[in-house]
């Protein structure tokens, strides 16, 4: 969930970027592709908050290819955003970047 902590309304629009990290922050393995819905701007007053539904598939789905990792959380952040936060989750993460293990929604109004 992302949340205007502005006091002034904002509009978001389009994916958040999601990857896995490992302790010290760094990527593992590919990011989160995006789903192909189409995108639509979310007005957000002073406080309002915007989601997108992020799908995750085991990794241990993928076997010895998969180059099991520890990872410690997952990296967001905002459409057209340098800056991010980290979520704490541990979970086995692919270190391959030809395996995606998550897929993005657009973002919309919490509800």
């Amino acid at each position: 969930m992302l949340t205007n902590a502005s006091d002034q309304e904002c509009v978001v629009d389009g994916f958040p970027g999601v990857s896995f990290v490992d302790a010290s922050g760094t990527q593992i393995g590919a990011p989160a592709d995006r789903d192909g819905s189409a995108t639509t701007p979310v007005l957000l007053a002073p406080g309002a908050s915007a989601t997108a539904t992020l799908q995750q598939t085991n990794a241990q789905n993928y076997g010895d290819g998969c180059g099991i990792t520890p990872a410690a959380g997952v990296r967001v952040y905002p459409p057209g955003a340098t800056d991010s936060l980290v979520l704490a989750q541990e979970i086995p993460a692919c270190s391959a970047s030809s395996i995606v293990l998550m897929t993005v929604g657009t973002l919309q109004p919490a509800a």
